[in-house]
């Protein structure tokens, strides 16, 4: 009976996108266009000058028949699996439910250990250090973490990684490298459970190389070494993922039972709960509120769509299910948005690319001034679209 279920709920969802297919064939009756040729001026500039900002986009509306059930009607403006852009901390989305499944296969063979379980992390330097996933997780989605992320990169390892994304459908993420800044980048851990099995992967990485994308080469300078190179900056051997997979994880995350078994994340539902609680905390909730000492991280900290231009108290009813991406110029926010009180759900994914000077790598980028504004106008008026419906 579940397997009728299941695919029932995939053939509304291949026939929403059908639908929307069929749509999209004229700009008029995308709704995406229709909002960003508004005359706001967080967004007109951008799409007058859409060319130079590598702007993709992925607004998906979900759809409930009479009992509740959901489907996918997905709308999209410039998104391009072959056209490159830099995906920054949005890897982390998968990393981490990555890291979830992980912990599940380990116990399944006989190792003590949950999300909660204390770990030992050992340096070859024979640095010690004791934490557990939960920590680690709740620090990746609070302030986006570097050292947090790259210690699962070092439990993951690069091939698992890299070969789970292909076996579930998401071909286009590539996790070639981790994290900068963080002061132990080049540190390997080791990492132990308290009965000392060794749960980290000591591997050969295989540094997959992008080749015949498009973007690939971005700006026209960069800064080498301290010095101004007049080369562009090659992203062949950097992450990739294309914004179509990012919110493809964000969907199997959401909503698992939407998708056949295999591409599914092989996640328990104590651990989609888990996720999703940590990927929709604001600074101000559980142990966020220890790092609103820092004035950066004001209440919208990793919230860029709807709150990103604002530090003022939020609205606290809007829930934003999401992972940022800030690096290299590019700006990516990976999003399920719900109004509970008002029954409002959408998916909204988008990438701006926000380098006037051209030079990458010299930390001169319009994030403030030109990116977040933008991209939180863009929900905004996608939430207002999803009022009148």
């Amino acid at each position: 009976m579940r397997g009728f279920f299941n695919f029932m709920l995939m053939y509304k969802y291949l026939l929403a996108s059908f639908c929307f297919l069929l749509l999209s064939c004229s700009s008029t009756t995308n709704p995406i266009e229709l909002i960003i040729k508004k005359r706001e001026p967080q967004l007109k500039p951008i799409y007058k000058n859409k060319e130079n900002h590598n702007l993709q986009i992925l607004y998906t509306k979900v759809v409930r028949d009479s009992l509740g059930m959901p489907s996918f009607i997905q709308y999209d403006y410039q998104a391009d699996n072959n056209v490159y852009f830099y995906p920054a901390s949005t890897m982390k989305l998968p990393i981490v439910a990555l890291t979830l499944q992980k912990i599940n296969e380990l116990r399944n063979t006989g190792i003590n250990i949950t999300v909660e379980s204390k770990i030992l992390l050992l340096s070859a330097d024979q640095i010690t250090t004791e934490t557990t996933f939960k920590d680690l997780i709740s620090k990746v989605f609070l302030v986006s973490d570097n050292s947090a992320s790259n210690i699962l990169i070092n439990f993951l390892g690069y091939n698992y990684f890299n070969q789970q994304m292909r076996e579930k459908g998401l071909n286009t993420i590539i996790l070639n490298h981790k994290f900068n800044p963080d002061p132990y980048v080049k540190t390997d851990w080791k990492i132990y459970t308290l009965d000392r099995d060794l749960i980290s992967k000591d591997e050969t990485q295989e540094i997959i190389e992008h080749n015949n994308l498009d973007n690939l080469l971005q700006g026209k300078f960069q800064i080498l070494h301290g010095e101004e190179v007049a080369t562009p900056f090659n992203f062949k051997t950097k992450n990739r993922a294309s914004l179509r997979d990012l919110d493809g994880v964000m969907k199997r995350i959401i909503y698992p039972d939407l998708f056949q078994e295999q591409d599914r994340i092989n996640l328990s539902d104590q651990d989609y709960n888990f996720l999703r609680y940590w990927m929709s905390r604001f600074t101000f909730e559980d142990i966020g509120i220890e790092y609103q000492k820092d004035s950066k991280y004001f209440d919208s900290y990793n919230k860029f769509f709807i709150y990103g231009d604002s530090t003022n108290t939020i609205d606290r009813k809007i829930r934003i299910y999401n992972k940022v991406g800030v690096a290299y110029g590019s700006l990516t926010d990976i999003s399920y948005i719900r109004d509970y009180q008002k029954k409002i759900e959408f998916f909204l994914s988008a990438t701006i690319y926000v380098n006037q000077n051209q030079i990458v790598n010299d930390n001169i980028y319009e994030y403030d001034d030109v990116g977040i504004p933008f991209l939180a106008e863009l929900a905004r008026q996608v939430y207002k679209l999803e009022e009148q419906y």
